[in-house]
């Protein structure tokens, strides 16, 4: 199904956008990707002391031809390199073979000045703006925060806004 953006006027408080979108699991890579937010400044703090005490393996080691603790000190450095980026596709991949009601189905949401409605494959939900912590925003789409953490989140792509200047609304 293509995406499509309709606008109309619902009397009373302005604008209503109507969003139609065919669920993909890029989805929910936005969602993840924006959940590891918190890793990745974790791993500001954390990386600079690891590479340190790599540092400080590699000078004191004794003799090279010894080398099998070092695995053991270069592991965990390369886990916080590798995780952030590779995480979120492969939550978004497991969370994709699990649901199978999300695989290309049909979305919809109607997005007015009172909340946001959404209908998907098998269900339907309606949430006024005060439920939502905060709004962020990724290069494919909005993702509207139940909770401070962003896993909690309604998605909706902007490949699913007709033009321009819709998406500036």
């Amino acid at each position: 199904m293509e995406s499509i953006s309709q606008q109309q006027d619902d009397g009373r408080d302005g604008r209503v956008f109507m969003l139609r979108w065919t669920f993909e699991r890029t989805d929910l890579e936005d969602v993840f990707h924006a959940s590891l937010g918190a890793l990745r400044r974790v791993r500001r703090w954390v990386m600079p002391p690891l590479l340190l005490l790599t540092v400080i393996y590699v000078a004191l080691e004794p003799s090279w031809s010894d080398v099998r603790g070092l695995p053991a000190v270069l592991s965990p450095v390369v886990l916080i390199l590798v995780m952030p980026r590779g995480m979120p596709w492969l939550m978004a991949r497991m969370a994709w073979r699990a649901n199978r009601r999300l695989r290309g189905g049909d979305m919809e949401a109607t997005v007015s000045a009172a909340g946001v409605r959404v209908h998907s494959p098998g269900a339907m939900l309606e949430l006024t703006w005060d439920v939502f912590q905060r709004v962020h925003e990724t290069d494919r789409a909005f993702l509207l925060a139940l909770t401070k953490a962003v896993t909690s989140s309604v998605v909706l792509p902007k490949r699913a806004v007709a033009g321009t200047d819709d998406l500036a609304a």
